[in-house]
């Protein structure tokens, strides 16, 4: 029998080309999750939500304070209702997003000079929709008051210049960083994708890694390898690490050329960061095999330390507002890592030195894979798992 890297390489080929089920797991889901994310997010920002009304007043003014809040991006003032428990349970039920309720007398006590208040309630459950209702909100009652007050001044004697001045003396000059257009396509399709992705390479590894001593054939690698735990741990993981490769160079290609999202960094060098991170997930992997008792429970830490990556990411919530000891716990995760270097380097365009901190991490990753690979290779010399009752 031939030994050695070459055979231990193309046998692997030939078991991935005739196994089906992994040929769905490592090409079908990725993509699959790929293009769904990128549909539920082709708009950059929500739109049009579904709002529930309950216009107490029905005088020329209320309808053209509903008209502006309907022409908002936004907004959508789906239906009407009769009652302010009609539009509370919309909004329980999920048949709305928010409800706003217009109160009586809103046209005379304007005309008046009374103050008068516009209530808005949305679930705050949905902090995404809840803060784009509160925001197009605030935003349209501001606007509406100042025509009015602007109104008022004119009567006085002023002229429109002079009454739109003295509403607001202080210029604002505002200038969003990195993300200009707040589009959510941009700031999310680069962690979600790259998330399910990591959750691919993580399993995929350890199945192929703890499937040889699942199903007792660990001896039959030993000697193919000679003894060498690296020609061992390559021959069996090198194939995925290419496929994994031309994947996420798709998913590169896809985030920042087709969805847009902004590259400040050279997309060669994103590319081959992507790819060191493929490859630190292997040698982690390696390690949940040689250390855990059983393939079951590699793939449930391995997995499950992949899933709550995103939640320790400090992505969706800033890492300075994390407690300290979680910031620095989020490092145990290469997702991290790679999230960090991608947005500072890629988004931001920081020079790479400054990022030399990331590497360091993958280092200590890599370190602990290559610790782990003399007790796998002291169970492939055994041939399977210590624990009988594998399965």
């Amino acid at each position: 029998m031939k030994r050695g890297f070459a055979f231990i390489f193309t046998e692997e080929i030939k078991k991935l080309l005739t196994n089906y089920r992994l040929l769905f797991v490592i090409f079908v889901i990725p993509l699959s999750l790929f293009f769904y994310y990128k549909s539920i997010l082709n708009k950059g920002v929500p739109q049009k939500l579904p709002i529930a009304l309950y216009d107490q007043d029905e005088t020329k003014t209320s309808r053209e304070l509903v008209r502006m809040l309907n022409s908002t991006s936004s907004l959508d003032i789906s239906s009407n209702v009769n009652s302010q428990e009609e539009g509370e349970s919309k909004v329980r039920t999920n048949e709305a997003m928010g409800f706003i309720i217009i109160p009586t007398n809103f046209e005379k006590d304007i005309f008046r000079g009374n103050q008068v208040k516009v209530s808005c309630y949305y679930n705050g459950e949905y902090l995404l929709s809840g803060s784009l209702i509160n925001r197009a909100f605030q935003a349209v009652i501001g606007e509406f008051s100042g025509s009015i007050l602007q109104n008022n001044l004119m009567k006085e004697g002023l002229s429109s210049y002079e009454a739109a001045s003295s509403l607001s003396s202080l210029g604002i000059d505002t200038h969003i960083l990195y993300n200009p257009f707040t589009n959510y396509s941009y700031y999310l399709s680069i962690s979600l994708m790259a998330m399910c992705f990591q959750l691919v390479v993580m399993t995929v590894t350890i199945y192929v890694l703890g499937s040889v001593l699942k199903y007792r054939k660990g001896r039959e690698l030993f000697l193919a390898s000679n003894g060498n735990s690296w020609v061992a741990f390559w021959g069996k993981v090198l194939p995925y690490t290419i496929l994994f490769s031309i994947i996420g160079f798709f998913m590169n290609t896809l985030v920042f050329y087709n969805i847009g999202t902004p590259l400040k960094g050279n997309f060669f060098i994103t590319n081959l960061y992507f790819i060191l991170f493929i490859i630190v997930c292997q040698f982690l992997s390696l390690a949940y095999v040689s250390f855990c008792s059983s393939l079951r429970t590699a793939l449930t830490l391995g997995g499950g330390s992949a899933a709550i990556s995103f939640t320790f990411a400090g992505y969706t919530f800033p890492v300075e507002g994390l407690p300290v000891v979680i910031q620095y716990f989020s490092y145990v995760f290469p997702f991290t890592s790679y999230l960090r270097f991608t947005i500072d380097y890629s988004i931001r365009g920081v020079p790479i030195q400054y990022d030399i901190k990331y590497l360091v991490v993958f280092s200590i990753f890599i370190i602990v894979g290559l610790f782990s690979m003399k007790f796998y290779i002291k169970l492939l010399k055994k041939g399977c798992y210590d624990s009988y009752y594998e399965s």
